[in-house]
């Protein structure tokens, strides 16, 4: 009796919980807890390119959190294959040496500077296949079209992404720093120095050209060879930017640069090397074509003036054998043979020209 009274106190005041009524179910049939997993997202990858029989072949690489997949992926490039894939007949080209130094991009191409031993060594076909790593590497990474390749930051060549790179065929610059000429070809089309029908198939005179329009630009030494000043701004380098941007065709002489743009809509389409007139005998102003002339008579010179647009007075563009690295002639915009040419089928009587 004491006891009962006890427990009836107890559960009066919430100490002890008593079920007075008798259990309608068994104590299996009572809900026990559910353990839920939830699964794990998937680490993000990216494919590396190696080789295996002569041919690209892509393995997975786990990309850090935080990490940007292109660095990534060059970086584990460089690191070669794992032991592992090693034992299935995977290999790199790439020397042990090879190390990502930088790696950026703009709206088309990837810029990849890497350790000068990446290059600097190997037949023409293994430095071949090293590229095609490269390409292959980065080709999946932000819709871009070609990728620059640098090491240490001089320009070795350019390369068209998704394509297979052809045979190297490199030359030696400033201090033994390899570089493709096709690949040149190809990076001052991209910047609008020369026409990409050209690039890869140029002839000496219209790389000269290109080069020389390149490097006045740059405000280098024109030399239209690739210097090793030449090489590093080829890497870092962007198309040209017009001191205007407006509507429609307009052509802009840098007289102290050397160098004719040719733009539309306020974008260069083309950079043109050029010599104006000696002791700034090429008046500074703006103005506009008054005449175009196939070929025209100079008077006082007793010359030939294939190509000549006129903008003010007897001042013209037009094509010169002779256009030299600094201004040279009597006030007149001498223009290579070809780029006179595409000069003046660019412009039309009231195209704006500006001398600066």
């Amino acid at each position: 009796m004491r006891v009962l009274l006890v427990v009836l106190l107890l559960a009066f005041a919430g100490l002890l919980a008593v079920d007075l009524e008798p259990a309608s179910t068994s104590r299996a049939a009572v809900a026990q807890p559910v353990r839920v997993t939830v699964p794990r997202p998937a680490p993000d990858t990216v494919e590396v390119a190696f080789v295996r029989n002569g041919w690209v072949v892509r393995v997975d690489r786990i990309v850090p959190t935080g990490s940007r997949p292109a660095d990534v992926a060059l970086r584990e490039l460089t690191q070669g294959p794992t032991a592992a894939e090693r034992r299935t007949g995977i290999r790199t080209a790439l020397p042990e040496r090879a190390r990502l130094r930088s790696l950026r991009a703009d709206a088309q191409t990837w810029f990849a500077s890497f350790s000068r031993a990446t290059l600097a060594s190997g037949s023409a076909e293994t430095k071949r296949m090293r590229l095609w790593q490269i390409a292959a590497t980065l080709a999946p990474h932000g819709e871009k079209d070609y990728a620059v390749v640098a090491a240490e930051g001089r320009f070795a060549t350019m390369l068209r992404l998704g394509v297979r790179p052809g045979a190297w065929r490199g030359e030696s610059g400033e201090n033994d720093y390899r570089y493709a000429p096709r690949g040149v070809e190809l990076r001052l089309a991209a910047l609008g120095y020369l026409d990409a029908s050209d690039a890869g198939a140029a002839d000496d005179y219209l790389t000269e050209q290109a080069l020389l329009a390149f490097q006045g630009w740059e405000d280098l030494d024109r030399t239209g060879t690739v210097t090793g000043q030449t090489q590093l701004a080829l890497f870092r380098a962007a198309r040209p930017i017009p001191a205007a941007r407006r509507p429609g065709r307009r052509v802009e002489i840098h007289r102290d640069l050397g160098v004719l743009l040719m733009v539309e809509d306020g974008r260069v389409v083309r950079a043109v090397h050029t010599s104006t007139g000696a002791g700034g005998a090429t008046p500074v102003g703006n103005f506009a074509v008054y005449a175009k002339v196939l070929y025209s008579w100079s008077v006082p010179f007793q010359v030939w003036m294939p190509f000549a647009a006129y903008f003010r007075g007897g001042i013209a563009t037009h094509q010169s054998p002779d256009v030299p690295s600094y201004p040279a002639s009597h006030g007149c915009v001498r223009l290579p043979e070809g780029e006179a040419e595409r000069v003046y089928r660019f412009v039309d009587v009231g195209t704006p020209v500006a001398v600066r």
